[in-house]
């Protein structure tokens, strides 16, 4: 893709602002869930390589994964990203207390893929209320492994990658929200991304 398809820095600014609100919305989800503040950081938005990403996310030898599709004007892949430690501490606040470790994790699957449910939710729909677009959400899609094997299933070359950082205030949790969109797509989010700047701007 030419340098002329990238975001602008307005493009850029709006759409951290679009996840800002999204993102908070999510956080406010899991916090009851967890019973805990969560902290987030700025969004931040770069558009890469499959390769690329797998690098920045080298860092952590197995990732639990829960993945959404997302259809409508463009297409998208959202996903809920933590390292596999991190996941089973966060479906052990999820639980409460009481519950053996061997508990908690036959249950990790069930109880992550929930997670990432109301978390991925959340933000999509408060991007659709922002775009005014009505999104076709698929099922929840659990993976745990590599990180190269988690994305293993997202075939395009370039992605745009948008990546929050999760952090529970008091478990020392962490996690990521991500978003990958596709060249087509990508195209077609930034026009929609101009729709709604020029706008506000008019």
């Amino acid at each position: 893709m030419s340098k002329t398809n990238l975001l602008t820095e307005l493009e850029q600014d709006y759409l951290v602002e679009l996840f800002n609100i999204g993102i908070g919305k999510a956080a406010d989800s899991l916090s009851q869930i967890v019973n805990q503040e969560i902290i987030l950081s700025v969004p931040t938005v770069e558009y890469i390589t499959i390769d690329d990403l797998n690098k920045k996310m080298a860092e952590h030898q197995d990732i639990c994964s829960v993945s959404q599709s997302v259809q409508g004007t463009f297409s998208a892949n959202s996903m809920l990203l933590f390292p596999e430690e991190s996941s089973l501490e966060i479906v052990k606040k999820m639980l409460g207390e009481g519950y053996s470790n061997e508990t908690i994790a036959e249950l990790h699957q069930e109880g992550f893929t929930e997670i990432g449910n109301i978390v991925l939710n959340a933000c999509i729909g408060s991007l659709g209320q922002s775009f005014q677009e009505e999104f076709k959400v698929g099922l929840p899609s659990y993976q745990i492994g590599s990180i190269s094997k988690v994305l293993q299933t997202q075939e395009q070359e370039n992605i745009l990658f948008i990546r929050i950082n999760l952090m529970l205030s008091e478990s020392k949790v962490h996690g990521y929200l991500v978003f990958l969109l596709e060249s087509l797509s990508f195209l077609q989010f930034k026009n929609m991304l101009n729709k709604m700047i020029n706008g506000l701007l008019s």
